[in-house]
């Protein structure tokens, strides 16, 4: 991670493990001017459907996409909030429910000035825009 070129190449990558990649790509493919670079554990081949690209975890890929993106979309895990932190990238995250460590480390982030939503559903699709448009790194 320390030693990735960054770069803001206007893609955004995700990784949400919590959600299967047919609600991903439904979710996501609603917007349509971003390139989403998705990195999936429910999928071992690599495709594209419309603005949505899926692929399998792979760590060097993934932190290659982290280090060139214009954001990042994940869960609240602690590497992933991080590493986008280290890389001043801008960041969104979605804890998973009923994981305490990911609402307690969103908690955090959220005090620091992350947005946090609750999930994709389309009543977060506003905040979403938000952070597209007006999101910052740190």
């Amino acid at each position: 991670m320390r030693e990735q070129e960054i770069s803001n190449k206007g893609h955004y990558t995700v990784y949400l493990p919590a959600y299967d990649d047919k609600r991903l790509i439904k979710r996501l493919s609603e917007f349509k001017d971003v390139e989403w670079d998705v990195f999936s554990k429910h999928n071992k081949k690599v495709f594209k459907h419309k603005n949505v690209a899926i692929q399998p975890i792979d760590n060097k890929a993934f932190v290659k996409s982290m280090a060139t993106s214009a954001g990042v979309l994940c869960g609240g895990g602690f590497e992933t909030p991080a590493e986008a932190l280290f890389l001043k990238k801008k960041l969104l995250v979605i804890p998973m429910k009923n994981q305490y460590e990911q609402q307690l480390n969103a908690a955090m982030l959220k005090d620091m000035g992350v947005p946090v939503i609750k999930s994709l559903k389309p009543k977060h699709d506003e905040k979403i825009l938000d952070w597209l448009n007006n999101g910052q790194g740190y």
